[in-house]
């Protein structure tokens, strides 16, 4: 992978800085920041982020997705390739699981982006106790919707560099959409409910079962 950013790719250049590659002490997550320099950036300062976790195994399968189609698709001497992804409901028992760990308001910001449409709240909800099983915790819902209630607890901040300059961003409705979106989490099924506190991972069994049985 790294052999492939040696090579000049429809004029665009890339390097990967010597002291931009990072490894966490476990050994299971890394990064990279290769810069890329072309006719119209030549000073190459711009980079890329690109940071691997091999921490878990998706729950559900990967699914192949097509780019969002962009008004510049059309002038590229090649065809966009779809893109391998999470299943949405997999991703968005990520973010409820960041939210519950964290104050990153990126994931609160996120969510509130789906809180008012159509979910698999199920399968979501499922998700959500057994990422928080293999991540060693227990999950209270009320806990978090009260953390989404009150909304104080995120770094807003933390959204600056990630949206556009001129975008607005409303706190009391983006929590507020959140605690009237999510409160299925609280529809806990008796096993979800034992999972759900079983922080010390005893069940074991549970987990697998749950996990089978993906509603």
């Amino acid at each position: 992978m790294m052999g492939a950013f040696e090579q000049e790719f429809h004029g665009i250049k890339f390097h990967i800085p010597d002291n931009s590659y990072y490894e966490t002490v476990d050994g299971l997550s890394w990064g990279v920041n290769p810069t890329y320099a072309h006719e119209w950036n030549a000073s190459g300062e711009i980079e890329i982020k690109l940071q691997i976790s091999r921490r878990e195994t998706p729950t559900l399968p990967p699914e192949r997705r097509p780019q969002c189609a962009q008004s510049y698709f059309e002038l590229l001497p090649f065809a966009p390739v779809e893109v391998t992804c999470l299943a949405l409901a997999e991703i968005l028992g990520e973010k409820i699981r960041a939210c519950y760990q964290r104050n990153k308001a990126r994931d609160i910001y996120d969510l509130g982006m789906y809180a008012t449409r159509p979910l698999q709240q199920d399968r979501i909800r499922r998700l959500v106790v057994l990422k928080l099983w293999q991540a060693r915790d227990s999950f209270d819902p009320a806990q978090l919707m009260e953390k989404f209630e009150r909304g104080a607890e995120f770094d807003w901040d933390d959204l600056r560099d990630l949206v556009r300059r001129d975008a607005r961003i409303n706190r009391g409705k983006i929590c507020t959409d959140c605690v009237r979106g999510f409160r299925f989490l609280a529809n806990l099924t008796s096993e979800e409910q034992r999972l759900a506190a079983d922080r010390h991972q005893r069940e074991q069994a549970l987990a697998e079962k749950l996990s089978e049985e993906m509603p």
